[in-house]
């Protein structure tokens, strides 16, 4: 295989990194288009391609799978954030209702037990809500005795009470996506945050984070390359030319 001319060492990265550019937040369906597309370009020209471009074509192969895991569970989240929109809604609002009545009254007894309870209860219903991961299908606080009650399962009431938990982990560290104090000033997630992440699910990409996704990653990672490649040409060739 005849070896790649130094004019186009540094080709690959910069088109790898244009190529990811225009992928990142891409819906969902063209992100599968663009891995199809690829595949069967491996699967064809496997045996004919230069090294280099093998490397690069599967390199953004795995950057596109990533950012499409990205891509379906924002389009997730999305879909449950309509979903359970009106029971949030509700829930929200009997929470602080129930909140603000036990605070009220633990103001007129301050030693009693029982209210200082509820009260810590409460904030932890109106964190949940708010905080609920939205990829993850709604698990009602109050199920309502004809419906909802009906569905509830011991998993079900494990899984609240699970992510209950996280929120009161979380709240007492800080890390809460919006703090208990902030959700008293009428606060909310914003519509790209897909809330807390539950612990099984970290290793799954959240779109919301600040940091840079795969493909953003790919797209930085090449175009420095390529950037380090050229500069590395151009000494090449002022040693050539004192030679």
């Amino acid at each position: 295989m005849a070896p790649q001319s130094k004019s186009n060492r540094g080709h690959n990265g910069m088109g790898s990194s244009l190529e990811m550019a225009q992928f990142i937040d891409a819906g969902v369906n063209k992100l599968k288009k663009r891995i199809r597309d690829i595949e069967r370009l491996l699967r064809k020209k496997k045996d004919v391609l230069p090294d280099t471009v093998l490397v690069d074509k599967e390199r953004t192969l795995d950057a596109l799978r990533m950012e499409l895991e990205t891509a379906e569970l924002r389009t997730k989240a999305k879909k449950n954030a309509s979903k359970y929109h009106m029971i949030r809604f509700f829930e929200r609002k009997k929470a602080l209702r129930r909140y603000k009545k036990a605070a009220k009254e633990l103001e007129e007894d301050l030693k009693n037990k029982t209210l200082k309870k509820q009260v810590e209860e409460y904030k932890t219903d109106l964190c949940y809500v708010v905080n609920f991961p939205k990829t993850e299908k709604y698990i009602s606080l109050y199920p309502n005795a004809t419906t909802d009650a009906n569905e509830e399962n011991d998993k079900t009431a494990i899984r609240r009470d699970t992510i209950r938990k996280l929120i009161v982990k979380q709240s007492k560290e800080g890390t809460l996506p919006i703090s208990f104090d902030d959700i008293l000033k009428g606060k909310k997630l914003e519509k790209e945050h897909t809330g807390v992440t539950l612990e099984s699910s970290k290793k799954q990409k959240k779109s919301q984070t600040s940091e840079k996704t795969p493909a953003q990653k790919l797209a930085t990672k090449t175009k420095d390359e390529s950037i380090k490649e050229e500069e590395e040409e151009e000494e090449e060739e002022e040693d050539d030319f004192f030679e």
